[in-house]
């Protein structure tokens, strides 16, 4: 395996375990729906800023880019908020 694909693995294995991690907080946290809508703020930041450092260490970052990470989390975030509220 060449360095650059070693280097992308790595990269998104960082971005596995950051969700996994925020899964199995969602999930010991079942019993408040307070703490769970604070994960899920957590781990869509966590999300934004993994974007910003991969495609900077690649020379790729660009507004853009930042807005896209930025509206997805976004999306995800509310759309989580708004089930763990109904």
């Amino acid at each position: 395996m060449s360095l650059k694909k070693t280097k992308e693995l790595k990269h998104y294995l960082a971005l596995g375990a950051i969700l996994a991690v925020g899964f199995w907080l969602y999930w010991a946290f079942n019993f408040n729906r307070q703490i769970q809508v604070w994960i899920t703020v957590g781990m869509g930041c966590a999300y934004v800023l993994w974007g910003i450092i991969h495609h900077a260490l690649r020379g790729e970052l660009y507004f853009r880019i930042i807005l896209e990470y930025l509206l997805v989390a976004g999306l995800a975030c509310t759309f989580t908020i708004f089930l763990l509220l109904r």
